[in-house]
C-alpha cells in the first residue's frame, strides 16, 4: 500500500514541475508570417492569361490558411511568383510592388485549375 502511494505521490509531483516548468512549448497563438511566403517569388512573369487572386490570411499551420476571393490578375500585367506549388493546392506565391502585397498575416495566391502553368511568361 504505501508503495502506491509513494509512486503515485511522485508520479503527481512529476507532471506538477514539467508542467510548470516547460513554458517554451509551442502556443497555438503562433501564426505562419506571410512574408515567409512572398520570400520564395523569384521568377519574374508577364500574364498572358487572366487568373483568379486570393487573398490569404495565415494561421497555425499552413492547412488553417483561410483564403478569401481577392479578384483577377489581368492580362499583360507583370508580377514575381513563386517557383514551386503550395501543398495545399495547385496554384503560386505572387506579389507585386503595386496590388499584391506580403505582411505578416497576409499574401497573395493564384491558383489555376489543375495546377498548368499556361496562364503566365517568363520574362529574363
Amino acid at each position: 500500500m504505501n508503495k502506491k502511494l509513494l509512486k503515485l505521490f511522485s508520479s503527481c509531483v512529476f507532471l506538477l514541475v514539467l508542467l510548470t516548468f516547460n513554458r517554451n512549448s509551442v502556443s497555438a497563438s503562433h501564426y505562419l508570417n506571410g512574408n515567409n511566403y512572398t520570400d520564395a517569388c523569384t521568377r519574374f512573369v508577364k500574364v498572358i492569361k487572366p487568373i483568379n487572386v486570393y487573398k490569404v490570411t495565415t494561421g497555425t499551420c499552413e492547412a488553417n490558411n483561410r483564403f478569401k476571393k481577392y479578384g483577377r490578375i489581368k492580362r499583360g500585367a507583370k508580377i514575381w511568383i513563386s517557383r514551386y506549388l503550395m501543398s495545399t493546392g495547385g496554384g503560386w506565391v505572387v506579389i507585386n510592388d503595386n496590388k499584391y502585397y506580403s505582411t505578416k498575416r497576409t499574401f497573395f495566391f493564384a491558383a489555376n485549375g489543375h495546377a498548368r502553368a499556361n496562364w503566365y511568361k517568363r520574362i529574363n
